[in-house]
């Protein structure tokens, strides 16, 4: 407890000093403002979206793709990178392609996102999906393979289907590496959905950035991003939240109902 305390005082501390750094650089000149603002002048232009009534729409907006993307692509990328565990033939002709499309910029595909879902919030999730989906795709199928070979043993010897030891032993033995993977696509979720908006939207924290800073709003452009850094770690404490639960995930899929209904 008193290492935790500690800890967290030391953060505080640093996020101090950079603060205070940042308003003295900021009041150096009116070349230093014009760059970099001030966190004072950052926290009148959050408090005077706030109080127009704008930030939680915008907040909500880019919440929402951002979410809807980590989702459907953690799900699709998941699902796909586990039923490769099916077959290693299958598993070798995907992994070249589905390394050439991960390492493609989202960028690259974003006027063709527009082409295919418009303009409006089905091209934010979109992109928001094709940027977490090969990340999931990759991790879920490491985890299939990475399952110890003398779970699958021990089965075989029981007369298992191929579909039981799937079920009872690749996807609880691949749900750390699933859950991992949406930690770590939050970010790149969250980086789908801001493109999106930074392409066409009329609303959501990426429209309010790119508005503010063809006007040199930066204080502006530093307070829409205070608001993406919120719902990053927003959306982090959510995935971790389902991480920690993962073994009451593990006992759900893979333990019979009336057992672990008959222990609750």
């Amino acid at each position: 407890m008193k290492n935790r305390v500690k800890i967290v005082a030391i953060q505080i501390t640093i996020a101090l000093m950079f603060f205070v750094l940042w308003e003295v650089i900021g009041r150096a000149s009116s070349t230093a403002f014009f760059f970099v603002g001030t966190p004072l002048t950052t926290l009148s232009e959050l408090r005077q979206l706030i109080t127009e009534g704008h930030f939680v729409l915008h907040f909500l907006t880019t919440g929402f793709e951002a979410l809807s993307g980590l989702l459907i692509g953690t799900l699709v990328g998941s699902g796909a990178g586990l039923a490769l565990w099916y077959s290693d033939t299958t598993a070798r002709i995907a992994r070249p392609f589905v390394l050439g499309l991960g390492t493609l910029p989202v960028f690259a595909f974003a006027p063709l996102m527009i082409v295919w879902f418009g303009i409006g919030l089905k091209m934010k999730v979109a992109l928001a999906v094709f940027s977490t989906v090969f990340v999931a795709f990759t991790q879920s199928h490491r985890g299939a393979t990475s399952v110890s070979s003398e779970y699958i043993d021990v089965l075989k010897g029981m007369n298992a289907t191929r579909k039981q030891i799937f079920a009872k032993v690749i996807v609880p033995g691949s749900l750390d590496w699933v859950l991992s993977s949406m930690r770590l696509n939050v970010g790149f979720g969250l980086l789908g959905a801001f493109i999106g908006e930074f392409i066409a939207a009329n609303k959501g924290l990426g429209f309010v950035i790119l508005r503010a800073a063809s006007l040199y709003n930066v204080p502006r452009v530093m307070a829409a991003a205070i608001g993406i850094t919120i719902l990053a770690i927003t959306l982090d404490r959510m995935a971790q939240a389902v991480e920690n639960r993962r073994h009451a995930i593990i006992q759900l899929i893979s333990v019979p109902s009336s057992l672990w209904r008959h222990n609750c």
